[in-house]
Parts: C-alpha cells; structure tokens; sequence
C-alpha cells in the first residue's frame, strides 16, 4: 500500500499543472455559490435589520390604506376607548416613507420615544449614540454623566428643533454631514430643511438606510397630518393576547388592519424569492461544469498511470487499493478546491453585492448593505460541494481504474475501445434526458424549480451525446481533409483515437456553451418584449412623476397647484392621470394603479385574456384589469374576482381582463380613478401622461412646464423616449448579474479545456515527437494543435446549437413564465448564434495556445527518449 501512495504523490508532484488547473476549476464553480449566497444573504440581512431597528419589539402592526391610519386609531388605544375594560397593549405610532437626501435613497421613520419605550421603536435610545466610541481615561462615571447630558440634550432638540432627525455615523460620514449641521432632503420634489442633531454609533448596517425624526415632523414632510403610516403594538403571548388581539380586529374601523409583524417582514422577502432562486440556480451551472472538469482530470491521471497502477495490480495490489488510492486524491483535491474556493467566493461576492442590492433597490425595495454575510450554510455548501464534486466525477475513473485486468491495462486501445463504447452508451443516456427533461416540464405544474431540474437535464444530455458527436464528426472530417493534406488528417484522425481524453473536455465546453446560448437568447427575448410592451404602453409624449424611490408610494406625489400649473403650459392636448399605491388584500400588500384615461388611452394596454370591446366599459363601472403576473400568482381568470381592502372595508372586485406587463414581477390591478377615489378618500395624483398637439416639440413644452412650477415642486418631466431609455437601462442593469454568471461557468470551461488539452498533448509527446523527426516543422506542429482546438471548439458549438434552443425555450416559456409569471415572447437573431460560434471557437483556440507552444519548442531526442 505504501508503494501505492508513493506512486500517487510521484505522479502528482511531475504534473502541477494539471492539478493546478483541476484546483482553479472546482475553486471557481465553489466559489461561484459562495459568491451568490452572499450577495443574496447579505442584501437579506440588511433588509432583516432595518425592518428590525423600524418594528423594535413589535408583535403586531395596525395598517391602513394607502393614505394610511387615522391618528384617532391611537388615540382610541392609548385611552383605552377602543378596547374598555381590557389591558391596553403596548402600542407606538409610526410614520414612514421614503425621501432623498442628495442622490441617496433613505427611508424616514418618524416615531415618538415615549409613547411606548418597552417597544423600543427606532432601536435606539436618543443620544445614546453621540457618546458611544469616545473612549477616555476618566472613569466610567465621567462617560455615564456625559451620556446623560447627551441624551437629555438630544431629546430636548428631538422635540424642540425644526427639521431634527438622526442617522447612523457610518451615513453622516458618507453624506458628509455632522451633528448640528444643516442640510435638506427631498420629498417627492419637495425640498425641507433639516439638522442632524445626534448620530447612531451602532456596529451593524441596521440604521444605515434610516432617517429618524419626530411623528409630528415626518407627517409634515410625508403630507400625512392627522394620519401615520401604522401603529407598532405589543401584545404578549399566551391567551391573554390572544383574546386582547381578536377584540382589537372587531374594534378597528373600516380599512383599518392588524397583522403580524414578522409576516410582514417576510412578505417583502419573498418578493425577491425567484430572483434570488434563478441567481443561485445559475451558479450551479458553474460546479455542474466543475464535475465534467474533475472527471477529466481525475481519468487522465489514471490513464497517464495506466502502466504503473497495471504493473502494482500484477505486483499484488488489490482492486480495493488502487480505488482507495483514486478517490483518496480527488478527496484532496475535493477539500482544497472548496477551500480556496470559500476564499475566491467571499472576494467575488464582495463585489457582487453591489450588483444585487442595485437590482433589489431597483425591483423590490431600498436596502443598504454595507456588511458581507457569510452564512454557516454556505460554508457547509461550499466544503460538502467541493469534497462531493470531486468523489462523484472520480468515481467512474476509479472504478476503471480498480477493475481493469493488469495485463489488459497496458494497453492503450483498451481504454480507447471502452471510450468509444461508452460514447454509444451516451447517445441512448442522452436521450433519456433529454425525453425525461420533457416529461418534468409537462408534469411539473407551476414548479418553477422543477424547471431548472429540467433545464440541466438537457444541459447534461448535451454533455453526454457530444462524445459521440465529436468522435463520428472527427472521423468524417479526417477523411475529407485527407485528400488535401496528411497532416490535417493525422490532426482530426487524433481527435477521435483518442476520445478518452478529448470527449470529456469537449463535453464540458458544449454544455457551457448551449448554456451561453440559452442565456443569451433569453436576455434578448425579453428586452425585444420589453421594447415591443414600452412602444405599445408608452403612448404619451410627455411623462410627469415625483421623484423618489418605489412608484407605489404614498408621499410620491404631483402637488394640486403643481398640477394645474403644469397642465396650463401651451401645447397640450390631453393628459392622463394615475395613482399608484400598495392595498391590503388576503393574498398580503397588493400594487394598485388608479388610472383616469384619455380619450384613447385604452388602446395602450396590450390584453392577453379578455375582449377588449367588453372590459373597458366594465372597467368605468368599477370592475378591475390585472396584470400577467399577478393572474399568473394568484391564479385568476377573466370573471374571477379579487378581494381588497378598500377605506370602506374588504370589497370584491370582478377582473374584466388581463393585461401583459414586464415593470413589476408582483403584479398589479388596474382601477378606474373615479372607483378609486371613492372607496379610498384618496384624491391624489402619483404621475401624469401628457399628450401635445400635431407639430409641437416636446422639448419646448417641458421647459415651459419646468418654469410653470415655479420651484415649488421638483419634478420628473421626461420624453416619451427618456422614459424607454431609463427601462432599458435598468433592464441592462438587472441582467449584469446573469451575464457574470455564465461568464463564470465559462471560464469554468475553458479551464478544463486547457486542463485536458494539456494532459492531451504530455500524453502523446512521444508521437508529436515522432511526426517531428520526419519533417512536421515546429510551425506546423503547432498549427496541428491549434487545427485540433479549433476543430473541438466547432464540435462543441454544433452539439451545443440545438441544445442552446431548447435551453432557451425552458428559460423564456417555463422558468420565467413559473417564476415571475410573465410570457415572453421568443426572438432569435444570427448575432445570437455568431456569437456563441466566436466564444467556443475562440475558447477552443485560446486553450490550445500553451499546448500549441510547448509541443512547437519541446525536444524532439528528449521525448523520444521518455519512451
């Protein structure tokens, strides 16, 4: 046994490079899922501590409409008025939404720190935080007494101060602000003055997203007076609660609801739920690649020891041995290749924060991240990942490897015979796949992770028919190429005599490249429906909103006197009006946009269910219009109905139609403006669609509207064309992510491509030596392996063609349509395909370039003399 393991670590210790490059493949898919997890995980705890340090101790929250809760809710609580003879729950009023503070986003919560200090509403005490870190020499009853004067100071301001509000150190300092400074933030294009009157020295991210001020002065600035965003309560377990909970649901008026606080926190996390599954299904697409990788590693050095592990096998050694041996080393390398993958991944997922919490604060909400975090699960991933990887593709190898008959294994024609015979056996695997990827799809229902179980069917079925492919192609191609030149036959005749070691690499590359195509095809599908939707949709010339973080807010909203100001502007013919907004339903928070139509603005809207002749007049009679996704969630049908919770109580609502939309994965109900303002009390207006006379330049009309409003209001006034080019720029943005990631498979790739192309050529040195001797010059043995290369990288690209369509079709019709309920239309184009022919080809040849220089410079009488 000891002659064994000699053996192994001899071997191992001549060929680095093709255990460096075994190592930097697995270390890349690992790290790939480290990478993801984090982005993900982080973006989420950032989001957990705001929602947090904003809910305190909460149990509950009472919610309102979109104009929010009456303040006579707490008032009715706080006295006891609305619960007489029952214990009074601990219950806080809070006022929240959304402002920015130069170009940062930040979410004002406006509380009242005695109203209920058991609930700890913000988090922090006040003044807590101007102290904390100024350490010193002297004593603990000096920094007590200084804490005391700080809070007392902070707390006479947080009533007294116009403007007062507090952030975290670690925001002042990037906003470069300083406690008693002045600045301003602005609210929905309104501009207020305010001071920062104390910092939160806290070590985690909770506050740094979080502008904390008095109730009084966030209802001024939100333009809620008289209203608060919800009332945090605290009620205690047991039946006591329970009792005092069911009393308070009967209490509260029309519109008004209590909900669980958690569930709330939890409703805003699921909404990034698919996108989130879709990243880190794409990262094991990159170790999926890692196993092709290993498996051609791990069968190299077995074959390269073929003699060696025979003659020990004649020696004595036992079958049991020699498969201890093997997988013992891709145990190894297993562990390392996690290892550093753990390290690689916490560097790349660094830097792919910043794309996914982009992409989140662009779809879903603001979120600060500011913290990496790694989670325990993902380490136990990476190291379970890393090791399984490695045992799982050297099995096959070791198995081989165990049960070759000693004499049988000195005999190269052996393993090439048992290749070829295995490539047939492939063919029939191969469509196995390929059929049971079908069969998933039909009876899956609308799991979308079923759909990605299928979608690596087929990426495996192409992995597995590419061998056979790649061997009948060579054999073709060397007996046309024969005719013209002896050498080009001699290069693709190698190719499929030696399809142990170039099957294996060439499979790899093809299922990483049908994954490049599918991508690829679905990223342009759906910006052509996107681009298709915006032409239809955007029918205005002129586009007016607020600014502001998430459409769907409250204080995002065009002032009265604004409005009209606006509209008074010469040129204008029409204009539409909207209001978006979040309702409560059954099914959790609910997008809703109210809309007034001009005289053809129905036409804009594109119905995929429902006669268009028949749902607008129900539409003005108070019945709703949904979106794709949202008939898609909640699994609605023209006739059906959906309840909400109006101001005047739940109401239910007939869909008159179902209309397609791409700008929100949640879904949406559209609702006549008049039904509207009547069920809500809701009178204002969120953004407007203004259409200008025959002839008239939209450019001068906005500037007169610019000058109309007369700096009350800072606007968004954009062109028709702005509007689609911000869309596409955010849908550029959202897709970064994906294209990082099947970069990465890539790479994944084209490292064993270069691994097994290097293996390939030390393998066969002596016969590249031979062909030298007898005339092949240094450039043309060099042009050989590059003929070779690029000949694999064809063969790859062809196997990968029609798999990349059906990979294609899974992503647009099954995953995106299970995921976010959308239909994409598909839209192929020649760029896609001449792409995918350039980076197989290209990687192909870029593998071969080392080899390529080593066989063209290596000594001729030395390799002859290896032998």
């Amino acid at each position: 046994m000891s002659t064994l393991w000699a053996a192994s670590l001899r071997h191992l210790l001549r060929h680095p490079a093709q255990l460096l490059l075994a190592l930097v493949g697995l270390s890349l898919g690992v790290a790939t899922i480290i990478a993801v997890d984090i982005a993900t995980a982080s973006s989420r705890r950032a989001f957990e501590l705001s929602m947090d340090a904003v809910n305190g101790a909460a149990t509950h929250q009472v919610v309102g409409g979109p104009r929010g809760v009456d303040e006579g809710v707490y008032v009715g609580l706080r006295t006891r008025a609305l619960l007489p003879g029952m214990a009074q729950p601990g219950v806080a009023p809070v006022v929240e939404g959304y402002v920015l503070v130069g170009d940062r986003s930040m979410q004002v919560v406006g509380v009242d720190p005695l109203a209920s200090p058991e609930l700890g509403v913000g988090g922090v005490g006040l003044g807590g935080g101007g102290s904390q870190g100024a350490a010193g020499a002297r004593g603990a009853a000096a920094r007590d007494e200084r804490d005391a004067r700080s809070r007392i100071e902070a707390m006479r301001k947080w009533f007294t101060v116009r403007g007062s509000v507090v952030m975290s150190a670690g925001t002042a300092k990037d906003l470069g602000l300083a406690v008693g400074q002045r600045f301003e933030l602005d609210v929905g294009g309104v501009r207020y003055p305010a001071v920062l009157i104390d910092v939160i020295r806290a070590r985690s991210s909770a506050y740094d997203a979080l502008l904390l001020t008095d109730v009084a002065q966030a209802q001024e600035w939100l333009g809620m007076v008289g209203k608060l965003s919800r009332l945090d309560v605290r009620v205690p377990a047991g039946p006591g609660g329970e009792a005092l909970l069911a009393r308070l649901r009967e209490r509260l008026p029309p519109g008004v609801q209590l909900h669980e606080a958690q569930g709330r926190t939890r409703q805003s996390l699921d909404m990034t739920g698919a996108f989130t599954t879709n990243l880190q299904a794409m990262s094991l697409l990159a170790l999926l690649v890692s196993v092709l990788l290993i498996y051609g590693a791990i069968s190299f050095a077995v074959v390269q020891r073929r003699r060696v592990i025979s003659i020990l096998r004649a020696l004595g050694a036992t079958r049991g041995e020699v498969l201890t041996i093997v997988l013992s080393e891709s145990a190894v390398l297993g562990v390392v290749g996690a290892g550093l993958g753990l390290v690689l991944g916490l560097f790349i997922g660094r830097e792919l924060i910043t794309l996914v919490s982009r992409t989140i604060n662009d779809l879903y909400f603001v979120v600060a991240v500011n913290e990496t975090t790694l989670p325990v699960s993902s380490v136990v991933k990476a190291l379970l990942g890393g090791f399984g990887t490695a045992l799982f593709a050297a099995l096959l190898p070791a198995l081989e490897a165990a049960g070759s008959v000693p004499q049988l294994g000195l005999r190269r024609s052996v393993l090439e015979s048992r290749a070829v015979t295995l490539s047939r056996r492939l063919i029939i695997v191969s469509a196995v796949l390929a059929v049971s990827a079908g069969v998933v799809v039909m009876l899956s229902g609308r799991s979308y992770l079923a759909g990605f179980v299928a979608l690596f069917m087929l990426l495996l079925s192409v992995a597995a028919v590419t061998p056979a492919v790649l061997r009948g192609l060579a054999r073709a191609a060397a007996g046309f190429a024969g005719r013209a030149s002896p050498v080009a036959r001699l290069a693709l005749g190698d190719v499929a005599a030696s399809l142990s070691r170039t099957g294996v690499a060439v499979a790899a590359l093809g299922m990483a490249v049908a994954a490049m195509i599918g991508v690829s095809i679905m990223v342009e599908s759906f910006r052509e429906s996107l681009r298709d939707w915006l032409s239809n949709t955007m029918r205005a010339d002129i586009y007016v909103t607020a600014p502001g973080p998430g459409a769907d807010r409250p204080e995002r909203r065009i002032e009265p006197d604004v409005m009209r100001a606006l509209l008074a502007a010469p040129g204008i013919d029409d204009h539409s009006e909207s209001r978006q907004v979040v309702v409560e339903s059954p099914s959790g928070p609910m997008p809703l946009t109210a809309l007034q139509l001009t005289r053809s603005g129905s036409s804009a809207l594109q119905l995929v269910a429902g006669a268009a002749s028949q749902a607008w007049a129900r539409f003005e009679r108070g019945d709703v219009i949904v979106s794709e996704p949202l008939a898609w969630r909640l699994q609605l049908r023209v006739g059906d109905e959906v309840a909400l919770s109006t101001g005047e109580g739940p109401r239910q609502f007939r869909v008159a139609a179902i209309y397609r939309e791409y700008g929100n994965d949640r879904g949406n109900v559209l609702m006549s403006m008049s039904e509207y303002r009547r069920l809500w009390h809701d009178d204002q207006v969120t953004s407007m669609g203004v259409f200008l006379k025959p002839g008239v330049p939209s450019a001068g009309v906005i500037a007169a509207m610019r000058a109309s409003v007369g700096g009350r209001q800072g606007l968004l006034l954009r062109s028709n064309a702005d509007i689609r080019a911000i869309s596409m720029s955010i849908f550029e943005r959202t897709f970064v992510i994906t294209r990082v990631l099947y970069w990465l498979a890539a790479g994944v790739a084209a490292v064993g491509l270069i691994s097994s192309l290097l293996a390939w050529e030390l393998e066969r040195s002596h016969e590249l030596a031979i062909v030298r001797s007898i005339g092949l010059t240094p450039l043309g043995a060099g042009l050989l392996i590059a003929a070779q290369t690029g000949f694999m990288g064809l063969v790859a690209l062809v196997a990968a063609i029609p798999a990349g369509l059906l990979t294609a079709l899974v992503l647009t019709d099954v995953i995106n349509r299970r995921a976010f309920g959308w239909q994409i239309d598909l839209h192929l184009s020649v760029a896609q395909f001449t792409n995918a022919r350039c980076k197989s080809i290209w990687a192909a040849l870029v593998a071969g370039v080392y080899p390529a220089w080593r066989t063209a410079t290596a000594s001729i009488a030395g390799d002859i003399r290896e032998e």
